[in-house]
Parts: C-alpha cells; sequence; structure tokens
C-alpha cells in the first residue's frame, strides 16, 4: 500500500467523518408499553414523553414502539432488562412478582416532586438498578387519590356492607376495598367486563375512570359508585446497559424531559378523568354515594391493604418494601 494511497483514505476520512458522526448521533430507541393508544396513559405518558424527547433533541432520538401485541403486559418486564427493548411504559402491580417495592406508590401521596424530595425516587431507582433497568420517570395519573371506581348494576345496599352478596370485577390490588364492603372479587380482564356485566357473571366492576366509556361501560352497569378511590403509579424505565452506552448529554436530556412530564401530567389526568365523569352523567350513569364516614375507614383499610401486599406478595423484595414502609411512614406519609 503506498503513502499515496494511505494520504488519499486519511483525507477521504475526516471529510466523511462529520456525516459519520452526525449518523452515529442518530439514535432509535425500541419502546415498549403495556397498553396500546387505547388507553389514555399510554398517550399522555409514554407517547408524549417521546414527542418531547424528539423535540428536545431536533430528532436526534427517535422512538420505535411496540405494545401487547408483541408481549403481554405482565411478561415485559424481563424482556426490558435483558435488553431485547430499550424504553418500558408499564405501572407496578404488572410486575409485583419481580419486585414489590413500586407498588408501594399505589399508597403513597400522589405527588412526584414529593417523591423526589422524600428519596422514594432515587429508592425506586436503585431498586431497577438490581434487574439491570434505569428508572427514567415516575408518574402519578391525577393530584388526588381518585383514579378508580366502582360501574355497578345497582345502587349501593344499606349498612356498613353495601357490597354485601356482589360479585365485583377486579384482582388482589382491589381485595383492601371491596371485600370489607362485602363484596367478592372475580379476576377477569378489562376486556371480558362489559359481557361478564351483561350476563350477570358480575355485579359490578372496579377499574380506572379512565376508559370506562371505551369499553361502554355505562350500557350495562348504570351507577358508579362514590367517592372515586386510588392512586395509580406509572414507571418508565430503561435497559440499564443501554442508558450507559449513551452519551452524558443524551442521559441528561432523557432525564430532564422525564422529569418535566412527570411535573404535568397529573393535571393531564385529571382533566380527562373529568371529561370522563361528564360523559358518563350523559349517557345516564348516576352516582351511588357511600357514606363519608365508612369511606374514611374502607379508604384506610385500602392503603394499609396496598402496602400489606407489596410487603408480602413477593417474599425476595419483603425486606426492602418494608424499609421503604419505615422511611414513608416517619415522614408521615404511611400510617
Amino acid at each position: 500500500m503506498t503513502k499515496g494511497f494511505l494520504l488519499a483514505a486519511a483525507v477521504g476520512a475526516s471529510v466523511l467523518s462529520p456525516f459519520a458522526a452526525a449518523a452515529q448521533d442518530t439514535i432509535t430507541l425500541k419502546f415498549l408499553t403495556a397498553w396500546d393508544s387505547r388507553f389514555e396513559g399510554t398517550r399522555f405518558i409514554a407517547q408524549k414523553y417521546a414527542a418531547m424527547v424528539e423535540e428536545a433533541s431536533k430528532g436526534r432520538i427517535k422512538f420505535r414502539f411496540s405494545g401487547p401485541e408483541v408481549v403481554k403486559p405482565r411478561q415485559q418486564f424481563e424482556p426490558v432488562s435483558q435488553g431485547v427493548f430499550d424504553l418500558y411504559f408499564t405501572t407496578p402491580v404488572y410486575f409485583l412478582g419481580t419486585t414489590g417495592v413500586p407498588m408501594a406508590f399505589y399508597a403513597m401521596p400522589p405527588d412526584t416532586e414529593l417523591w423526589r424530595k422524600r428519596g422514594y425516587w432515587a429508592y425506586v431507582d436503585k431498586e431497577f438498578g438490581r434487574f439491570s433497568q434505569k428508572l427514567v420517570g415516575l408518574y402519578s395519573a391525577g393530584r388526588q387519590s381518585n383514579f378508580y371506581q366502582l360501574m355497578l348494576k345497582k345502587p349501593l345496599g344499606p349498612g356498613d356492607q353495601p357490597l354485601k352478596g356482589l360479585k365485583i370485577r377486579g384482582n388482589v390490588f382491589y381485595k383492601p376495598l371491596v371485600a370489607p364492603l362485602g363484596g367478592s372479587l372475580v379476576n377477569l380482564d378489562i376486556g371480558q367486563i362489559y359481557s361478564a356485566l351483561e350476563k350477570g357473571v358480575v355485579d359490578g366492576a372496579a377499574s380506572p375512570v379512565l376508559g370506562t366509556s371505551n369499553f361502554k361501560l355505562h350500557e350495562v352497569a348504570k351507577y358508579m359508585m362514590r367517592p372515586r378511590f386510588g392512586l395509580s403509579p406509572f414507571t418508565l424505565s430503561m435497559n440499564q446497559g443501554r442508558f450507559n452506552k449513551l452519551s452524558k448529554a443524551n442521559q441528561d436530556l432523557l432525564l430532564k424531559v422525564a422529569r418535566e412530564l412527570e411535573q404535568k401530567a397529573p393535571d393531564v389526568f385529571d382533566a380527562a378523568a373529568e371529561e370522563e365523569v361528564a360523559k358518563l352523567k350523559k349517557f345516564g350513569v348516576k352516582e351511588t354515594q357511600l357514606d363519608p364516614k365508612l369511606f374514611e375507614k374502607v379508604n384506610k383499610g385500602f392503603l394499609k391493604g396496598v402496602w400489606n401486599i407489596a410487603i408480602n406478595f413477593n417474599k425476595k423484595t419483603k425486606a426492602r418494601v418494608q424499609a421503604l414502609y419505615e422511611m414513608a411512614k416517619k415522614n408521615g406519609d404511611a400510617e
């Protein structure tokens, strides 16, 4: 090989290097979500986050979405840890079998900045690190604990057990509220609720307020229990190895945008929930009220029950959830 050829190759490389660098700086991240775009959370958080990052990076960082049609929601955590996907949007109950730590946020005060200030955010970040993931964002679906409701075929009954004898669609998360009111749980996927109500398999359904009209539950259940209850946290995480390979500037950008969205998302959820309730009322759904003192009692039990699930469901992470509980209790954020 001649010196002239080497010189020409070097000159060619120097001319092309700016373009090569630009090409290398363009990143496409594989984004896995627990729900498709019909769910408001996917639109309000995952898709909004992607749009904000693309804008902030001037198009350098892009995303390719996959959802439950590719991997079922409760089976998604491991592929992200393994690096099959880069980013991951879900809710903690879907990976309770892996760790119970983020499950505690169903019982936390709905204040994302408080979570950071108290050290809870960092605690969850450390927990994700045990599974080769980096916490990017931790979201609250509203600024009040009223994300869920019970849709019922009939008004609430009398006394301290107004759900006595009724079968309510739900899962282990709802048990601390439904059981004390006298109801029994029937575990069904959300897509099965309409048919179950229509056929009388269940007498009511516990589910998020948002999406009720999308699934047309107002056609088969004409009452909604009040007050509403509960907080829904959402997690946005990233495969740790993929995160580590990004430049410091790109890492900072992803985290900065995620925090900005943490601050904005609760108001978007609250507004959407109020719109949903107004829509349900137009469809003829009526409110059926739980006695305020009874609700206060069962709601306290519900929060304790959620903590109990977080602590005891997954024996491998029990000690770490217990430590988080003690931290929250000391700060006055848990009873």
